[in-house]
């Protein structure tokens, strides 16, 4: 009889996958896409207060990686944390009352969707959105990356004739004694 192996690369994502086996899955549960606020962007007279809702809430750092899943669904722990950075100041501290994962209320929501929203969509400029400013971002990285193989071989040659110029000036003149002593002999 024949047995059926199947390999469990634990929850990974399609990116992960790709990357490691050079495939994806078209259901992956465990697909999203991750991405963090950036401090610089908060409020910052409530930083230090974000921080600390942020870690006593859901145990994360400011600027933690965050998902999305390509459904559009949030998990519970995005939401609470689009929330919590995104809140206007003043509902902070009704934030840190309130129960972990408890509905939020809709200013809440609507701002932590708000921030979502932007963050896409900073995301999203800053890839070409037409077949041409792909091909034109795919040919400035080839001519970027033949620039840098340049510049190295440049400098592989300089070492070369440096190192060949000491080289004659120290192993030379002891070659040129054996000589003279070879023609005086």
């Amino acid at each position: 009889t024949s047995a059926q192996v199947r390999l469990d690369f634990g929850p990974r994502t399609n990116a992960e996958l790709l990357v490691a086996r050079g495939e994806v899955l078209a259901a992956n549960p465990h697909d999203a896409v991750g991405f963090h606020i950036e401090a610089s962007t908060l409020a910052q007279g409530s930083l230090r207060e974000r921080e600390q809702l942020l870690q006593s809430r859901l145990g994360l750092a400011l600027e933690a990686e965050l998902r999305l899943h390509p459904s559009g669904t949030l998990d519970p722990i995005t939401l609470e944390a689009l929330a919590v950075l995104s809140a206007p100041p003043s509902h902070l501290a009704a934030l840190a009352r309130s129960q972990v994962f408890a509905p939020l209320p809709p200013v809440l929501e609507l701002a932590a969707l708000a921030t979502l929203r932007h963050v896409c969509l900073v995301r999203l400029g800053r890839y070409g959105s037409s077949l041409d400013e792909d091909e034109e971002a795919a040919l400035a990285l080839e001519q970027q990356q033949r620039r840098r193989e340049e510049q190295e071989d440049q400098q592989e040659g300089q070492q070369e004739e440096e190192g060949a110029e000491a080289c004659g000036a120290q192993c030379g003149a002891p070659a040129a004694a054996r000589q003279a002593g070879r023609a005086a002999g």
